[in-house]
């Protein structure tokens, strides 16, 4: 008989596997041209059937609640899908407007419940699958399951809010294009006069999200995937600003730009 942390385990590896296709879907797939992406996809392909096969395990197979170590072992590819994305949580998780917010709140409470979840099933199972959980467990559970929830469709009405692009109280006084494709800034050298404000409108080309900043003027503005946004830019003094985006990794691999003001 499953007890009720092993019933909680399995449906928390399905939500896993949901998130993992989420994943492959939104992010991967849109940059398959890249060399980089298409030489991690035999990697991903591994790890997605395993963590298919695990939950396929540990929902089906008749002997599961008799086999402690199982509920241990099918950790391991849980943990593997965490720690491949662990750069990515810290900003995905204080970006709630960014599509990676619902990957990352689902990835870390799904695996927080079957790493909970986990040690309670190999007890029950060496112990003959006796039901421990009790109400509270239960209890705690169904709020857990809530928060994520309601973080999720909070993060939602947050993107549909808008980009929230960045302004000032003056008009631009000129505008410009940017362009953001491949995870790097397209002709990303801006040239200005003194006194000019700059309206400028940043078009994310990628299938995921990215942010424009610029730390000297304190701007920091969402890009999300496949849409423009408006960004007004009025330097204080001449001389060269850099932006950037800060998502983990994106500026490294070449999102990064200059804005100069003439003496």
């Amino acid at each position: 008989m499953r007890t009720f942390a092993m019933r909680q385990y399995a449906a928390s590896y399905w939500v896993l596997v949901a998130v993992f296709v989420y994943t492959i879907v939104l992010f991967i797939l849109p940059e398959l041209d890249s060399p980089d992406a298409a030489g991690f996809l035999p990697i991903l392909v591994a790890l997605g059937i395993a963590i298919a096969l695990a939950a396929v395990a540990v929902s089906l197979w008749r002997g599961a609640p008799r086999r402690p170590w199982l509920w241990i072992v099918a950790l391991v590819p849980a943990a593997l899908f965490l720690l491949m994305n662990a750069i990515y949580l810290p900003y995905a998780l204080t970006h709630p407007a960014d599509p990676a917010f619902t990957v990352a709140i689902l990835l870390v409470v799904a695996v927080g419940v079957l790493v909970v979840t986990g040690v309670v099933a190999f007890r029950e199972a060496r112990a003959g699958a006796d039901d421990r959980s009790g109400r509270r467990g239960r209890v705690t559970s169904a709020i857990v399951w809530a928060a994520a929830v309601g973080a999720v469709a909070t993060s939602n009405v947050a993107a549909g809010a808008g980009s929230g692009g960045a302004s000032v109280a003056e008009a631009p006084t000129r505008s410009a294009l940017l362009a953001s494709e491949n995870t790097s800034f397209v002709e990303s050298s801006i040239e200005m006069q003194p006194g000019e404000v700059l309206g400028l409108f940043i078009v994310n080309r990628d299938g995921f999200a990215h942010s424009f900043d610029i730390d000297a003027l304190d701007i920091h503005v969402q890009l999300p995937a496949h849409a423009t946004t408006a960004v007004t830019v009025k330097p204080t003094a001449p001389g060269m600003l850099e932006y950037y985006c800060a998502v983990p990794g994106h500026r490294e691999a070449g999102m990064v730009g200059s804005l100069t003001v003439a003496q």
